[in-house]
């Protein structure tokens, strides 16, 4: 594990600016290119407590691969954001074969919001950096009230053709006497359904 990494120091080239928080591909003067392979523009659910882990590929000035870079994925200190590994803040990674690093047990805080995961490559002398963004939601809500609601009226259904089938029992058995029946309103949502008249 590299020092600067585990002092919590920024790495070579950290302090260099990137275009804009929508940026999928930054080179720094360092030489090399990182590319967001997975994650940019993702959307993470603080209810599901699942997220999009960032996957990028480094390389060279020449376009090959960079196999062995080590790659230190960062998260916002504070705001929204989330954590790897249940605490932390920050995951360093090597390229495989291909140049791909991943960073793994990634989830996102309890905070809604757009924010950005701080990527920085290293090899040998030669280093790049990236800002991938991400936003934190707890969901849209419509989606969860409408199978709520569909339940409900389901539920209704059921308890009307149950209470539906008792009055018919009990009226139907060939006895002579006269019952009385109060109506049963049953209010699922926006619908109702009452008894016999």
């Amino acid at each position: 594990m590299c020092l600067v990494a585990v002092l919590g120091l920024p790495a070579p080239g950290w302090g260099q600016q990137v275009s804009g928080p929508k940026s999928n591909l930054a080179e720094s003067t360092g030489g090399l290119k990182i590319t967001a392979v997975q994650g940019e523009g993702a959307t993470n659910s603080i209810r599901a407590r699942t997220a999009t882990s960032p996957v990028v590929e480094v390389r060279d000035d020449s376009g090959k691969p960079v196999a062995g870079a080590e790659v230190v994925f960062q998260l916002p200190a504070a705001g929204p954001g989330g954590v790897f590994n249940g605490w932390m803040r920050t995951q360093t990674a090597r390229t495989d074969e291909n140049g791909r690093a991943a960073a793994d047990g990634y989830a996102p805080n309890e905070q809604e919001g757009r924010f950005n995961i701080k990527v920085t490559a290293t090899h040998g002398s030669k280093n790049g950096t990236l800002v991938i963004g991400q936003s934190n939601t707890t969901g849209s809500g419509a989606q969860g009230k409408s199978s709520k609601k569909g339940l409900w009226i389901v539920l209704g259904i059921l308890a009307a053709a149950g209470i539906a089938g008792g009055i018919a029992a009990s009226t139907g058995g060939g006895s002579s006497t006269t019952t009385t029946t109060t109506p049963v309103t049953v209010t699922p949502g926006p619908i109702s359904v009452g008894g016999p008249r």
